[in-house]
């Protein structure tokens, strides 16, 4: 006994003393926290020097330095045990514990918990890197210590880890994820550090310097490097004058590291460091990027690489980060997509004009999409002005030698664009999609999602250099890596977009589908569509296709649990095979389907399959072809094999095992093009409540999308299951996309805690209120947080208001409006000056009042002088007036006012008819028989000349102003 006690001491005076040397404080919560390697290992130091490229011109430069060499999440010695333990050769006998106070090791709480990733001397329960014999130690919970929170579970293992059906053997007992949650164990790796200085910079990639944001003097910022099983140490300096943040998309963090500012972590204050620890329990290819407003923009992303500690090949990689670029500040692009200008269309060529629409013979179609009040088709809502390539408007990679295969780690970090890649070298082979392994498959082109990423293998050619293409969904712009030496050899290209014949798939797809667009109604998204029922056991899916089958029928009832199925209210759409003809309803058949699936067919009895099929439409010759899968989008890469949700299966099963609540949501994707607003469920994250889990549950996410652009949405801190044709081994992924009037549904196994965001990824949808929180109610706002949830900035972004105008100053009167417009509310104001005296004031402050944003209710006033010359000289006819305001089809303005002196007038209007490309006319007539047209032709962003009549003041011509 007393030798034990006498080795008790010594471990815990090494220990202590280490401890002390290291730092006297570890808060994990701290903004700062200075870190001091262990005296016993010399740290490893890579200073990399902040060296701007040539578009940057930096203000403030700071070296990133990565420090290497210690256990993760503990000081390691030479011994590899803790800092200050040396166990050469020692057997350590049992070590008597307090069954109940303090621990016999500070810091410690000794209980009947295990602490994931001990083992001692292939036994298991015990520290990693400690080889003691089994003396029969009660395993130690080492939830507490040295004030630093483990987070784990009721079984000692960090949440989310399942580790049932795992062999550990040696050191590795620690899980980790390469294509399934947890499939294979690893052991504890270094502590890596990396410090990433945030700073005002000035930017220049089109001739025009612009102010921007850069990480470590670079746009976008370092590579984070790591193997699994290392725990990063991140330290974020922000050098602004502002708060910002950074996110670890597609890393699976503690809630408090997430980097949602305000939601899960606090935010970084000007002049502050904020320290993030994160076990690194996956591989792959990931990236970083601020969730501060519109900071993304500017250029605060980067990427995120985590080796397997055993490779299975060596192929030389290459990370490929994709972005857009504006010179516009990005409020002023939020501010312009509010407004509706068609500038944008306008620098792309995409207005759908009615001359365009008669010259090209749909003229029919351009009535039917404006008689649905939807505005002209579109693939992108912003025209940038350059797309990089690791921060390159075109980026040469001659290193590789001919004939290698290598390995591109694709990311697409932009802030709202989906790119069509394409080799000119080779087709590429999908390894990876969202950072986790999948089975190969090889295609032409992939359409890649914003904050999707895809790991895939090219072939180097013997001769010349080749192009790797991003291409801009809408063909507006495109980037080019290349790849080699020699003579260029391009990438084929991506056709341009025949906007009117899509207008014409478009119109024939909604003549055969049974979907409500851009809102549904209330009835149909109460409590969020919210379902329960059990899942038993596996989904026995194999070779099931889950896309293009609605599972709800027309009315979304809820489809009771039968056997193995567990599928209520499900529209289990995605990119399949199974084609389905219109709304008309369909039975599924059994025929070639295997044992289980035909008896769970028969489980699920004469379901109607109707509703939102897959098109099955014949080719009229007059629109697009439809791609694979039924895909209206997908159809306009060209020739070649695309990638679909499909193709995609992992390695293994990742079917939710086990007796399970099932929860679950159905989200609506919706919204008003017209105002720019986007909404789940007909609200936005302002208006929303959240969405309540519980852990353990199966959490089941139906999201329909009822709007005309497709929707990447994002769930932090969790990979979900993409239901798809390949049953049980359906692909994990963080990001999904949604296109325009097709269905999703996604799964996963609720083992986190507190709350974590889920949003469309693209940055001004987002910022327009296409969001939710996820909470587990059992265990809301993380301790750092808490303090803001009552008044959470956050929840407040989609409610910023929004101001533009225009002004006409014509040869006889002057004409012009002003809005102050947010989600629901808008101030407008018109007015009218003749040169004689004449005037007339229309100010309202009105609320939108239905789902769709087309009736609105508004109080104001009208304030006038009918007689010439007499200008502010006597007392003008004013009134207060209420009214309300109703977009009817073909975007026909109504508008129904009462005075307070009881005078009623009715207003029918119409503005911005493109009848060209850059003409557009507008004409107004109401019960006061006052009407007017006019016309105007746009020459830049904020000029047009322009032209008028008014039956009160005449014809007159000029320049207009735009706002």
């Amino acid at each position: 006994m007393k030798n034990i006690i006498t080795i008790i001491m010594i471990m815990l005076l090494g220990w202590g003393l280490s401890a002390y040397g290291q730092q006297k404080e570890m808060k994990m919560g701290d903004t700062t926290m200075p870190m001091k390697m262990p005296a016993t290992k010399k740290p490893l130091v890579k200073n990399k020097k902040a060296t701007s490229p040539d578009h940057l011109n930096q203000k403030k430069t700071s070296p990133m330095v990565i420090k290497e060499g210690t256990k993760q999440g503990m000081p390691a010695t030479a011994a590899s045990g803790m800092s200050g333990m040396k166990m050469k050769g020692k057997a350590v006998k049992k070590m008597p514990m307090k069954k109940k106070g303090n621990s016999a090791m500070p810091g410690m709480k000794m209980d009947k918990g295990k602490m994931q990733g001990m083992d001692m001397n292939g036994k298991k329960d015990a520290m990693p890197g400690m080889k003691m014999p089994d003396t029969g130690t009660k395993p130690m919970d080492m939830q507490k210590q040295g004030g630093m929170k483990m987070d784990m579970n009721k079984e000692g293992m960090m949440p989310g880890m399942n580790m049932s059906g795992m062999a550990k053997s040696g050191k590795d007992t620690i899980a980790s994820t390469s294509s399934t949650l947890n499939d294979h164990f690893i052991h504890a790796g270094k502590r890596v550090t990396y410090n990433l200085y945030i700073t005002d910079t000035v930017a220049n990639y089109t001739g025009k310097p612009v102010k921007a944001m850069a990480i470590n003097g670079h746009i976008p910022g370092p590579t984070l490097t790591f193997t699994e099983g290392d725990t990063a140490y991140i330290k974020v300096h922000n050098r602004m004058n502002t708060e910002t943040s950074i996110h670890w998309h597609g890393v699976l963090v503690p809630n408090q590291y997430d980097g949602v500012p305000y939601l899960t972590t606090v935010p970084i204050l000007p002049d502050s460091t904020h320290l993030f620890i994160i076990p690194l329990r996956q591989t792959g290819t990931f990236w970083y990027h601020s969730h501060t407003e519109l900071d993304e923009q500017s250029g605060l992303y980067g990427s995120i690489v985590i080796n397997p500690q055993i490779k299975k090949n060596d192929y030389p990689e290459q990370v490929m980060l994709f972005s857009d670029w504006t010179d516009y500040k990005p409020k002023e692009v939020q501010r312009m997509l509010k407004r509706g200008t068609d500038w944008f269309s306008i620098q792309k060529g995409s207005v759908l004009s009615y001359g365009g629409a008669i010259s090209k013979g749909y003229l029919g179609d351009k009535l039917k999409l404006d008689w649905r009040r939807m505005p002209a088709m579109d693939l992108a809502d912003v025209k940038y002005d350059r797309f990089l390539v690791n921060g390159y408007t075109d980026q040469q990679l001659s290193k590789f030698k001919p004939g290698q295969t290598v390995k591109l780690r694709i990311i697409n970090g932009s802030s709202s664009s989906y790119f069509w890649l394409n080799y000119a070298g080779s087709q590429m082979t999908v390894i990876a999609a969202d950072g986790l392994e999948v089975k190969p498959v090889t295609v032409d082109k992939i359409l890649i999602g914003t904050a999707e990423t895809y790991d895939v293998l090219v072939k180097i050619p013997l001769k010349g250099k080749y192009e790797f293409r991003a291409t801009y969904q809408d063909v507006s712009g495109k980037v080019s890596a290349w790849l080699g030496s020699g003579a260029e050899v391009k990438a084929k290209d991506i056709p341009p977009v025949p906007y009117y014949k899509l207008t014409h798939t478009f119109n024939r797809m909604m003549g055969q589908m049974n979907m409500p667009m851009n809102a549904v109604p209330s009835s149909k998204v109460k409590n969020d569509g919210l379902e329960f029922s059990k899942s038993t056991g596996k989904m026995k899916m194999d070779g099931m296709d889950m896309g293009g089958m609605k599972m709800d029928g027309k009315e979304n009832k809820p489809v009771p649990d039968k056997g193995d199925m567990k599928m209520a209210g499900m529209d289990m759409k995605g990119d399949s095979s199974m084609k389905m003809s219109g709304s008309k309803s369909k039975k599924m058949s059994m025929k070639g389907m295997n044992p289980d699936m035909a008896d769970q067919q028969k489980d699920m009895g004469n379901m109607d399959m109707g509703g939102m099929g897959r098109m099955n439409m014949t080719d009229d010759g007059r629109g697009t072809k439809m791609g694979p899968g039924g895909s209206m989008l997908l159809g306009l890469g060209g020739e070649g094999k695309i990638l679909t949700y499909d193709m995609l299966q992992a390695n293994s099963s990742t079917a939710i095992e086990g007796t399970h609540t099932v929860r679950t949501y159905h989200l609506y994707l919706t919204g008003s093009m017209i105002r720019y607003t986007w909404l789940i469920n007909n609200k936005a994250l302002s208006e929303a409540d959240k969405l309540l889990i519980k852990k353990g549950e199966i959490v089941r996410f139906v999201l329909h999308n009822t709007t005309m652009m497709e929707h990447p949405m994002h769930l932090h801190g969790h990979f979900f299951r993409v239901l798809n044709a390949k049953g049980d081994s359906a692909p994990l992924k963080h990001t999904v996309s949604i296109e325009p009037m097709q269905v999703k549904t996604i799964e996963f196994l609720a083992d986190e805690a507190h709350d974590w965001f889920f949003h469309c990824h693209t940055l001004y949808h987002m910022m327009s209120g296409m969001a939710r929180v996820v909470r587990y109610e059992d265990a809301p706002s993380n301790p750092q947080v808490a303090p803001y949830q009552k008044n959470n900035p956050l929840l407040k972004d989609d409610r910023q208001w929004y101001t533009w105008g225009m002004a006409a100053f014509h040869s006889q009167t002057s004409v012009g409006s002003v809005f102050i417009s947010n989600t629901r509310y808008e101030f407008n104001a018109n007015y009218r000056f003749s040169y004689d005296g004449r005037y007339e004031i229309d100010p309202r402050f009105q609320r939108y009042l239905d789902n769709n944003q087309y009736l609105a209710a508004y109080v104001g006033g009208n304030f006038e002088q009918t007689e010439k010359g007499r200008l502010f000289s006597r007392k003008g006819d004013n009134s207060a007036v209420v009214g309300l305001r109703y977009l009817l089809p073909l975007f026909v303005q109504t508008d129904a006012r009462i005075s307070s002196k009881g005078q009623f007038r009715l207003t029918v209007s119409r503005e911005d008819i493109p009848l060209s490309t850059r003409l557009y006319m507008g004409a107004s007539y109401n019960t006061d028989n006052e009407f007017q047209v006019d016309t105007r032709y746009i020459l830049t962003k904020y000029f047009a000349v322009s032209a008028s009549y008014d039956n009160q003041y005449g014809f007159g011509g000029g320049l207009t102003i735009i706002y």
